[in-house]
């Protein structure tokens, strides 16, 4: 398997993943020009792509979905709830209407080697998941940001991943002191919001995935949270679960992490 997490923040986030030949995005939150671009950094060629995998609807998630997915022709793999609303996004701006695959949250789904697993998480969206995606070789890759809280669903599908790209968007206090109004900051705290730094590392306290090799911590807040922070926190988490081997990183927004594969 190989992947790049080519942006990750609240400006846009896209990931690239690999194997055995399936070639997919997790998301696409940034232009068709960049993730153009950064594909051909990969040496993927846009067209090659046997689908991309939403998330949900937010536009850091989709604004560049629409062209992108027209322009190259990607099957656009979604439920039904987030679907509906891309669509009706899309007759609102005049956008391309993305060909859609749907599936079902909580049931798993195949593309080539990879079995896909949607996991229900709670954001403020009508239908968003989390994926998890299992290779033949059993290797396991999580992709889990945008979640308010990490309920026991959540849990359970981090615990067997081999890979895991986990959202820390805030620190607490930065966020309480940032100046943001009240319903805002209430809105990014609260079980419909984002993962603190502090309940990214209870997370994998409660998960302790014993196959863990890979932790990219992403979605990070450009005003509410320092890379250094977040890394550190995590870094301390996984030493005292005496898991000091486990690679940790940290995704940016404005460049690609670069590429892992195993």
């Amino acid at each position: 398997m190989r992947f790049c997490v080519l942006a990750s923040g609240s400006a846009g986030n896209a990931t690239y993943v690999e194997s055995e030949g399936v070639r997919l995005l997790i998301d696409a939150g940034i232009s068709c020009r960049a993730i153009e671009r950064h594909l051909a950094d990969l040496a993927v060629d846009p067209d090659s792509l046997d689908g991309i995998l939403i998330t949900h609807e937010h536009e850091d998630h989709v604004g560049g979905l629409y062209r992108f997915a027209a322009r190259h022709q990607v099957a656009v793999y979604a439920n039904e709830g987030t679907a509906e609303v891309i669509e009706r996004l899309a007759r609102k701006g005049k956008y391309p209407t993305p060909e859609f695959a749907l599936f079902q949250s909580c049931v798993p789904f195949a593309l080539g080697d990879l079995v896909i697993q949607p996991v229900r998480i709670s954001h403020d969206t009508a239908e968003p998941v989390a994926y998890t995606l299992t290779a033949e070789s059993g290797s396991k890759l999580g992709y889990f940001t945008d979640l308010g809280y990490a309920s026991q669903e959540v849990v359970t599908a981090v615990q067997g991943c081999e890979t895991l790209i986990l959202e820390s968007n805030h620190d607490l206090q930065m966020l309480r002191t940032s100046g943001r109004p009240y319903d805002l900051v209430a809105r990014i705290s609260g079980k419909s919001g984002h993962l603190s730094n502090d309940q990214a590392c209870d997370l994998m306290r409660a998960a302790c995935p014993e196959k863990l090799r890979r932790l990219i911590l992403a979605h990070l807040s450009r005003d509410c949270n320092e890379p250094a922070v977040a890394r550190y926190q995590m870094a301390q988490t996984l030493k005292e679960l005496g898991r000091e081997g486990v690679a940790l990183a940290v995704a940016q927004q404005a460049a690609p992490l670069e590429e892992m594969a195993w």
